[in-house]
């Protein structure tokens, strides 16, 4: 029997590990074949010159290339680089070689991911959420494009398909918000570069579908975000202020919206059923 199969669907490089970096650790070592595609390249983001100029790299996108590839190493996972360009909090970034993601028709990255789905031919797709958890466009342009491609007559007719979007518990919100007003943080300029506003973000809990126990999978998960150290990584959410044990609390649960088929009752795990596979990886 062949292994079922996972393909997660994310913006830029850090996306798969500080998102549902536990969900996919989980089903690696549960012997799903675990996939990952990033669409861009990250290079809106910022970076410390020095981190940069030590790390050899010519560029920002090189340099997250790099902690891509590591981050999927440690999350056990295969990668599906795409070539468009970060287009930024502001959707206008680029850099002039390639189109950004968000000037890119959705029709145009939807038929790219239309192919890849049918290459792998996934029970389970995990993407970013219609809002994308925090207004980024890039995030809102790839849930767009995958909500498009599920168009596609060949990809609706794959069996037992199954495609969710992450999601933030409107009162897991309300908790990070109060932790950071008592940190002394301000929640409507969070991020390395101070613009996302947390006051905004949240899904409301009945729209929940999956409460995923991550828990086991904690430490894979901050040391798959570590790899991102341009970005900050490490730990997920107020990682360097926020005790240890407060952190892993936050981290326990990952949370997925059913986007299709329409769900009508909540679920435990993401695959129709579990998967029929023993362990591959050892954690």
């Amino acid at each position: 029997m062949s292994r079922p199969v996972l393909l997660g669907v994310f913006a830029h490089p850090d996306d798969e590990s500080f998102g549902p970096g536990g969900t996919l650790a989980k089903y690696a070592r549960e012997g799903v074949d675990v996939h990952v595609c990033i669409l861009t390249d990250g290079a809106a983001g910022e970076v410390d010159p020095a981190m940069l100029a030590r790390s050899g790299c010519s560029s920002l996108a090189e340099l997250r290339a790099r902690e891509l590839a590591c981050a999927c190493r440690v999350l056990g996972v295969s990668l599906h680089q795409l070539d468009y360009g970060d287009s930024g909090m502001d959707g206008k970034a680029g850099n002039g070689i390639r189109p950004n993601l968000a000037s890119t028709p959705v029709e145009e990255v939807a038929q790219e991911l239309a192919r890849l789905i049918l290459a792998l031919r996934p029970q389970v797709i995990l993407t970013h959420g219609p809002t994308g958890e925090y207004f980024h466009p890039d995030h809102i342009h790839v849930h767009r494009a995958v909500i498009k491609a599920l168009e596609n007559d060949e990809v609706a007719a794959l069996p037992e398909l199954r495609v969710y979007s992450s999601a933030i518990p409107a009162a897991t919100m309300r908790w990070a918000i109060l932790l950071l007003r008592l940190f002394g943080r301000d929640p409507t300029r969070f991020g390395e570069n101070g613009d996302i506003d947390l006051t905004r973000v949240g899904t409301p809990d009945h729209e929940i579908t999956v409460r995923l126990d991550v828990k086991p999978y904690y430490e894979i998960k901050r040391q798959a975000s570590s790899c991102h150290a341009s970005q900050g990584g490490g730990g997920g959410f107020g990682a360097r202020w926020i005790p240890g044990f407060v952190l892993r609390a936050l981290n326990r649960y990952e949370h997925f919206v059913q986007i299709a088929p329409p769900a009508s009752e909540q679920y435990a795990t993401l695959f129709p059923s579990p998967p029929k596979t023993g362990p591959v990886r050892s954690s």
